[in-house]
């Protein structure tokens, strides 16, 4: 018999498991040293930001990044420019505290520079227009600088294909009504569904990455990118700096060469960890898991996922859409009234029709079920659900589902 520590929040669950039954997905753990940094078509940032007002664009809680471990040497480099500032990338997120702030940057970096709140609902200027359509409108305080960089970190994302790169504006610093827009294209305007060209793990033809490229290009300003890759242990493997397209472009192919685990056949079960906090802070960043597992699971299938949840929905538009229960008229309010997290929602739900899904989270009994899963308290509880061939195997155990894609060989 294997064990197993499968993290949970900021704790996690032991599981004593047959490994001729359950297999392990999981990249091949990185080489502990100093992160590789690539610097892609681009002068190096202390000459680029020589004599700039520049504006340090940093992600929110709700993903590990690394950002306190390069901000030091970042601003260092930075040394050169007029004045440093920072703007939290929340996008329609929850808005951040100062305890919030201190604990992305750093203490010491968060007392010693100008630290700037993005609001979606007002302070946003109007930019140009997308092709498709999308009026886009970013935070002002962006066009008060010379030199934007945009950090943060890549991974999969289950329908932008990549996190990373252009998203730091787009939905990272825009504004409500550009962000709607921009993820209403996941929906196909030509039929009902998803629109069949937004996935996770790719960019080409992808009108969700394509609109937000295109919003990217409409800012006026200087852009540098500078994106970590983490390890499964959120330890920075690699950096990919420099223009904003071409250096998260290269970083997304090594991404998915080392994020992505291939898989023999689809199984009946698969039993999922986030990675724990902070991918697991709310159900909204915790579906992402459930969407990376689906591609483990035959229809019809089970998968367990442990989500702690410690900030419940994590927005309070997105609990309400489970008012629909049937699809097809989920997806006609959707249409008529878009939302966000209407369509996170949605594609939660869409998963729940399709597999059998297990939740183990802090959530009540009844919003878990509300949503179409099944409660649970722990995984031995969960693991006490399963009947038959399914609590036997074969199947597959996802400690990292947040950050890692089976791929069907």
């Amino acid at each position: 018999m294997s064990e197993l520590r499968l993290a949970y929040g900021g704790s996690h669950f032991s599981l004593t498991f047959d490994a001729s039954h359950l297999t392990v997905v999981a990249p091949e753990e990185s080489v502990p040293g100093p992160p590789h940094e690539r610097l892609i078509d681009s002068a190096p940032l202390e000459e680029v930001a020589r004599g700039k007002r520049v504006l340090v664009i940093v992600s929110d809680l709700t993903r590990p990044t690394g950002t306190r471990e390069f901000l030091p040497e970042m601003l260092r480099r930075l040394e050169s420019a007029t004045a440093v500032r920072f703007l939290f990338a929340t996008g329609l997120h929850r808005p951040l505290d100062a305890s919030d702030k201190a604990a992305i940057v750093g203490d010491d970096v968060f007392s010693a520079y100008p630290m700037l709140d993005h609001e979606p609902e007002s302070g946003n200027t109007h930019v140009g227009d997308t092709s498709f359509g999308n009026r886009v409108e970013i935070d002002s305080q962006v066009l008060e600088h010379d030199l934007i960089v945009l950090t943060g970190s890549i991974g999969f994302h289950y329908f932008a294909g990549f996190s990373g790169g252009r998203k730091s504006l787009l939905p990272g610093v825009a504004s409500r009504a550009s962000i709607e827009f921009n993820h209403l294209l996941v929906l196909n305007r030509n039929g009902s569904g998803r629109n069949p060209d937004v996935r996770v793990a790719t960019l080409e033809g992808n009108p969700v990455h394509d609109d937000m490229v295109e919003g990217a290009r409409l800012v006026d300003r200087e852009l540098f990118v500078y994106n970590t890759i983490l390890d499964s242990r959120k330890r920075i493997h690699r950096v990919y700096c420099g223009h904003w397209q071409e250096a998260h472009r290269l970083g997304t192919e090594d991404y998915l060469r080392h994020g992505s685990v291939p898989i023999p056949e689809l199984r009946d079960l698969a039993i999922v960890s986030c990675g724990g906090f902070p991918r697991d802070i709310n159900m909204i960043q915790a579906h992402k898991a459930l969407e990376f597992a689906r591609y483990a699971v035959r229809p019809g299938g089970t998968i367990i996922l442990l989500a702690e949840c410690r900030e419940g929905m994590g927005h309070p538009s997105f609990f309400p859409w489970f008012r629909y229960t049937e699809l097809d008229e989920f997806e006609r309010a959707l249409g008529a009234g878009y939302e966000v997290y209407g369509q996170t929602a949605y594609a939660l739900l869409s998963k729940a029709r399709l597999f059998r899904v297990i939740c183990v989270s802090s959530l009540s009994e009844e919003d878990v079920r509300r949503m179409g899963m099944e409660p649970a308290p722990d995984l031995d509880s969960a693991m006490a659900l399963l009947e038959g061939e399914a609590a036997r195997g074969p199947g597959y155990i996802l400690p990292f589902g947040g950050q890692v894609l089976p791929v069907l060989r």
